[in-house]
Formats: structure tokens, C-alpha cells, sequence
């Protein structure tokens, strides 16, 4: 199976897990690895149902598989990341809004 990684996973990747000192090359074989060791978690809606999240190690990543090839759109981070975001981006909008009403 043929496994292409695309420039926004990589900076998603460095992103969302910290990890601004490995390579792009480095960065891309492991999103490979999560793509090819880790467990389908529940598909992604988009119009051809071939859309899915994939965890390996805590990572989480969205792939577009076609026939034989699969690519890796972004990476969604670690779970506790993704816990933080969400809480952290509730409070951001309530701290907006209350900046824009005052």
C-alpha cells in the first residue's frame, strides 16, 4: 500500500504534539507507522465514506483511503492535547465574547 503524507499533516503533527527538532522525513515515517500499526477508531464524514481517524500510541491522524493508496490529511494530537484544546477553546470564545460586549 502506497502512503502519502501531506505538508499539513507535518505541521499539524509539529504543532499539536510540541515536536519542532526532527526532520520532515523523521515527522513523515511516523505518521506512516501510526497509518499502517494503528487501530481505525470511526470513520469522517465526507461525500465518498472513505474518510477515517486512526490511532496508534495516544496520536490520533485522518486519512482518505483510495484503492491502494492512503493519505494522511492531518494529524489531531494526543489525546490529552485534544482534551486541552477543547477546554482551553471554550473559555477562549467566553473570554472573547465578553472582550467584545464590555
Amino acid at each position: 500500500m502506497n502512503i502519502k503524507v501531506t505538508k499539513h499533516a507535518i505541521r499539524r503533527y509539529r504543532e499539536r504534539l510540541f515536536d519542532f527538532s526532527s526532520s520532515n522525513e523523521q515527522v513523515a515515517k511516523i505518521l506512516q507507522n501510526i497509518s499502517t500499526m494503528g487501530k481505525m477508531i470511526q470513520p469522517k464524514p465526507n461525500f465518498a465514506e472513505n474518510c477515517f481517524e486512526i490511532k496508534y500510541k495516544g496520536i490520533s491522524i485522518v486519512i482518505i483511503e483510495e484503492l491502494d493508496t492512503r493519505v494522511i490529511i492531518t494529524c489531531l494530537g494526543e489525546d490529552s492535547y485534544r482534551k486541552w484544546i477543547k477546554t482551553e477553546g471554550v473559555r477562549l470564545k467566553i473570554s472573547q465574547r465578553i472582550l467584545f460586549i464590555a
